[in-house]
């Protein structure tokens, strides 16, 4: 097993990567259960899921800056396989929320 550091901007990115998971997710449950929302996304763009893609593209761009500047000129320090981990647990806690959301929520 690898347990080697990873870069400043490889660590920033992966976390964001997982936070921009679950908002994604979160995303799609406010489209489905709120027609304003979906209205709303629509009308910004012509279609909710470009809407939809760009405050996730945005989030994760965002997101992996500001984790870049924590942790000063280091950053964040992360093992490989801790930050494997955290990518794995924001997908997979992602994908059941989703999951969850349309077989029991809808």
């Amino acid at each position: 097993m690898e347990t080697s550091a990873t870069s400043k901007y490889t660590t920033s990115f992966g976390l964001s990567l997982a936070i921009s998971s679950v908002v994604n997710a979160l995303i799609v449950i406010a489209k489905e259960k709120s027609p304003a929302v979906m209205a709303g996304m629509q009308k910004m763009t012509g279609h909710h899921w470009i809407t939809h893609s760009a405050i996730v593209l945005i989030l994760f761009v965002v997101f992996g800056f500001v984790l870049t500047g924590a942790g000063g000129s280091q950053g964040l320090r992360m093992s490989a396989n801790r930050l494997l981990g955290t990518i794995m647990a924001g997908v997979v806690t992602a994908s059941v929320i989703i999951v969850g959301f349309y077989l029991i929520g809808d």
